[in-house]
């Protein structure tokens, strides 16, 4: 007779309990290093108390495991344990709940004193990440003071505390500083950014501030910008993003028209390449562009990339202007029927758009200039009412900054300044992949300097 063999499968059951206020890459860690079958991940009766050490209740705990487990291949199931004040059938009560389990895992010193004297196998975690629910608690706190005034939950706060705690600490370590443009999500202008501000004040920023290592989050040529201005440093970009002025233009088409109008300068907003500014004689701000086309002796002058600014300026100067055909796809968006329409509905608002709009709509508004302009206006000016005619960074940032002051109408969203997420910043700062780090020719870097310099010089 044949002998038959019989393979026995023993299926094992954790029991993995905590509060998960909330969870964190500690508590992930800590799934991967159990081996048993299935997990029922217990969730203690803390949920239930909605304070600032319990803000989350049982189905917000519940959904965020599920949101972070159910892309893995873990077996495991999600149970309530409400407390009942008595720790001698607090063990029994568990199991009522739970049904059987074979080991228990927690972080929590009582709950394992508690199993271990009722005999069950008590397994330690190894912490690997060195995270805690009280920290990550505060965090969202501070986050939530600034971001619910952009209506963001502290729910929300609460997820990306432990993204925002982690750049924070490397930042220091690594004695780096982050810039933020304007238009970048609040999530980062005010959760992890240094300084707020537009490209090229923030690129002064970089330069005289004594941090070896710079973070723009902004589109790549304000990388660049920074990059000239601090060519010492490590400059990184956390995604690459483009700008549909900076596109508009190569450094063979500035020398093509250099060639088709020998003679005449040429003015550069600095919104464009390193290799743009090398061949210009001089670049310009948005807030400076007037001043700086006013302090050269020539009666024509090359001004590129943006029309819609050219045409802004032309009005403003006797000079001619002889222009390129670039455009900010955001601001080319904005119509004056938008503007007619809030001043018949509210007239006691104040208008403000900047330099990039079509003519149209910077001939009918109370204010014309940078995103600087229009935030110190703001903060000056008495009135309640705001129209923002530029892009919707701008808005979130009068929202958290000037809570009294209230915004009408609408704004545009910048597909490229919003790609850059706080995961890309954390990369950048862990494990920089090569094309987030700007590097540029040095012979490009001196050139484009100059440019800049002579802007510095005419603009005093």
């Amino acid at each position: 007779m044949p002998c038959r063999y019989f393979l026995s499968i023993i299926f094992m059951k954790a029991l993995f309990i905590g509060r998960f206020q909330p969870l964190h890459k500690g508590h992930l860690d800590a799934l991967k290093q159990i081996s048993e079958n299935e997990i029922i991940i217990g969730i203690g009766s803390s949920q239930y108390n909605e304070t600032s050490n319990n803000p989350c209740s049982f189905e917000e705990r519940k959904k965020m495991i599920e949101n972070k487990l159910d892309s893995s291949n873990i077996n495991y199931r999600i149970i309530a344990i409400p407390d009942i004040n008595d720790e001698e059938k607090w063990v029994d009560h568990v199991k009522d709940i739970t049904g059987e389990f074979d080991t228990v895992y927690t972080g929590n010193s009582v709950v394992k004193d508690l199993f271990k004297k009722k005999g069950y196998s008590v397994k330690d975690i190894e912490i690997n990440i060195k995270i805690s629910g009280t920290e990550i608690r505060k965090e969202a706190e501070r986050l939530f003071k600034m971001l619910e005034k952009t209506k963001r939950t502290f729910s929300y706060c609460l997820s990306i505390a432990p993204t925002t705690l982690e750049i924070n600490k490397l930042k220091r370590e690594q004695d780096a500083i982050i810039l933020a443009h304007s238009y970048q999500t609040t999530d980062i202008m005010y959760g992890v950014a240094d300084f707020l501000g537009d490209s090229y004040g923030l690129s002064k920023i970089a330069a005289e501030h004594s941090a070896k290592k710079i973070i723009f989050c902004s589109v790549h040529f304000m990388g660049e910008t920074a990059k000239i201005l601090s060519p010492e440093k490590e400059v990184l970009i956390p995604a690459v993003a483009g700008c549909s002025l900076a596109d508009s233009i190569t450094a063979e088409d500035v020398k093509n028209l250099k060639e088709k109008y020998p003679g005449i300068p040429v003015v550069t907003y600095v919104n464009t390449s390193a290799e743009v500014k090398a061949e210009s004689d001089v670049c310009c701000t948005s807030s400076n562009a007037l001043k700086i086309i006013e302090s050269i002796p020539n009666e024509e002058i090359i001004f590129i990339p943006d029309m819609l600014m050219g045409h802004n300026l032309q009005k403003r100067t006797k000079k001619k202007l002889i222009l390129w055909d670039g455009v900010c796809i955001v601001h080319e968006r904005f119509d004056k029927r938008a503007v007619d329409k809030i001043r018949a509905q509210f007239p006691e608002t104040k208008i403000l758009a900047h330099y990039e709009c079509t003519s149209s709509v910077t001939d009918a508004v109370d204010l014309v200039g940078s995103t600087s302009d229009m935030l110190n206006y703001v903060k000056d000016n008495p009135a309640e009412h705001y129209m923002l005619i530029t892009e919707c960074g701008i808005t979130d940032r009068v929202q958290t900054e000037f809570p009294n002051k209230n915004i009408v109408g609408s704004c545009q969203l910048c597909p490229y300044m919003k790609k850059i997420k706080l995961e890309d910043i954390l990369v950048a700062l862990k494990n920089p992949r090569k094309d987030q780090v700007i590097n540029l020719d040095k012979e490009v870097l001196q050139k484009a300097k100059i440019s800049l310099d002579k802007m510095m010089e005419l603009s005093k």
